[in-house]
């Protein structure tokens, strides 16, 4: 894959690769069954590629709007710090920039991955944003790269492969 010079510099500063949970993680859709319990469908190429990107010492987190139990058990399988019912993109952003103060960090250091309105915000904060396939037009619009993939579909894992062959792969 050639990567533009451009990406290329924005990739390598990366330290924090801050995840939306459903339409990202997830393809967005709910199931539910007849005793009313709710199930998402998720990516284990996805939880390989994040585990890659944490074992080069990037760090991972999700912030979610959703309140589902789904997502916190989810994120501790993955080894992930969550937020969870966080209702705007205004408090997501909040949450991404204490993340950052906490761990000394600048907006250069950070790919934000969203899919939804409420992620707009953080993904035009980030160094480098990123709307999956399937996301909102105003994202694609703000975003610095938009995956081939939707949401829960490898959308993820294509995003650790894409900054893994720039930050050297040797897993």
């Amino acid at each position: 894959m050639t990567i533009k010079k451009d990406l290329y510099i924005k990739i390598k500063k990366i330290k924090l690769l801050a995840l939306d949970f459903d339409g990202v993680l997830t393809d967005g859709f709910v199931y539910v069954d007849q005793r009313g319990r709710e199930m998402v469908c998720c990516s284990r190429r996805d939880t390989l590629g994040l585990g890659m990107l944490k074992n080069k010492g990037i760090e991972v987190i999700v912030i979610s709007k959703e309140k589902n139990p789904v997502v916190g058990v989810r994120c501790k399988k993955m080894q992930i710090k969550y937020w969870t019912g966080v209702d705007s993109g205004e408090n997501k952003l909040s949450i991404l920039k204490k993340v950052m103060e906490r761990l000394g960090l600048n907006p250069n250091n950070v790919c934000y991955v969203g899919d939804d309105i409420n992620d707009l915000l953080c993904i035009k904060y980030a160094g480098f944003g990123v709307t999956v396939a399937d996301g909102n037009e105003k994202n694609k619009k703000e975003a610095d790269y938009i995956t081939k993939r939707k949401g829960g579909k490898h959308a993820v894992r294509e995003i650790c492969d894409f900054i893994l062959s720039v930050i050297g792969n040797d897993c």
